[in-house]
């Protein structure tokens, strides 16, 4: 969100103090057993910081980076067969899933730009689940208002990671679903050797992602590259301890950073509209897992994550401390990311703009 200018910056010491907090209170979350604890502890005292002292936990762009990779990397290790099989067999079922997710979207963006008096297109930017950074970039591309596209995009990110981390706590973590140590890797391999394969599927696959501009490209392209390599056998997933809390840690630091006090403020009716929206797809979304679990079989902990309208990397960290089958929720996930990246500019370009 944009800054006021000419307001002075928060002191070195505040900045200083907010990030070490937001790191104890990772450490917390995680020493609680949540789900991506890291991730959430990180995210809220981030959001605190912004929202009380207009303090934000700086995060290079590099370190983002290399946060995405890191967590593509670790989520390789948790692939199993028998799940694509799973999805082969209801794939249309599933297809159906990821067309329902983008219309409860775009239902839900229709009727908060009525009920808020916002432009239609600001409305869809802000509730699509296609991408944070992507749906922010598209908005400044096609004259829509960024900040508030900004906003509500970052509301209903917090509101879907809150819900999925109370979620993943409430049904309890299997410690077989988590990310593999490097002595539980095929073949069990030293730990250097486990290290250094997924820190170079982690390289590649973020550069490969990156250079043919897949959405979420840093996160999805070491997924992409390192399944089919976990498949023949290759130790990949295994990230010395500590590493994986850390990139957690940066990806919630970053989007509680991302809420500016003064724009709340000012946005104040506007952002409690986002928060009933973000509600609304959490709901709509939850009806659509039901919907699926019925028809199929697949348990309803799977199509929730899997339908989920949050970003898919904090998902799938979230995802990855419950019993829920990881392939079948990236292959929704990302099915969802590549329909939005693909439909989403054109539609948008042609959906009138409607008046405040």
């Amino acid at each position: 969100m944009t800054k006021d200018s000419g307001a002075p910056g928060p002191s070195r010491g505040r900045v200083a103090a907010v990030t070490v907090a937001s790191l104890l209170g990772a450490a917390l979350a995680e020493a609680a057993h949540l789900p991506a604890g890291a991730l959430l502890g990180a995210m809220l005292v981030s959001i605190a910081g912004a929202l009380s002292l207009s303090v934000h936990v700086p995060v290079p762009r590099p370190l983002l980076v290399v946060a995405q990779a890191v967590l593509g990397g670790a989520l390789c290790s948790s692939f199993r067969p028998e799940a694509w099989a799973a999805l082969a067999e209801h794939w249309h079922v599933a297809l159906g899933a990821v067309v329902g997710v983008v219309a409860v979207a775009q239902g839900v963006a229709l009727i908060c730009a009525r009920l808020g008096h916002l432009d239609a297109r600001t409305a869809t930017l802000g509730l699509m689940p296609g991408g944070a950074s992507a749906m922010i970039a598209l908005s400044e591309e096609l004259g829509t208002d960024s900040r508030l596209v900004t906003l509500f995009q970052y509301v209903r990110l917090s509101v879907v990671i809150l819900v999925a981390v109370l979620v993943g706590r409430w049904v309890g973590d299997s410690p077989d679903v988590r990310v593999a140590s490097a002595a539980a890797l095929p073949g069990a391999p030293p730990p250097w050797l486990a290290w250094g394969t997924t820190a170079l599927v982690a390289l590649v696959g973020g550069w490969l992602g990156a250079r043919l501009k897949l959405p979420a490209g840093i996160f999805l392209g070491p997924v992409l590259l390192g399944i089919p390599l976990t498949a023949m056998g290759v130790p990949v997933g295994a990230w010395p301890p500590g590493v994986l809390p850390l990139a957690l840690w940066v990806l919630g630091a970053r989007v509680g950073s991302q809420f500016d006090a003064a724009a709340v403020h000012e946005l104040r009716r506007v952002a409690l509209v986002a928060v009933m929206a973000a509600l609304a797809m959490v709901g709509g979304c939850l009806l659509l897992a039901w919907g699926w679990s019925a028809a199929s079989g697949v348990d309803l902990l799977t199509t929730y994550f899997a339908t989920s309208p949050g970003g898919a990397d904090s998902l799938l960290a979230i995802a990855l401390g419950t019993r829920a089958t990881l392939s079948l929720v990236l292959a929704v996930q990302v099915g969802r990311l590549l329909l939005v990246f693909l439909v989403a500019p054109t539609f948008l370009r042609r959906l009138s703009a409607r008046p405040p």
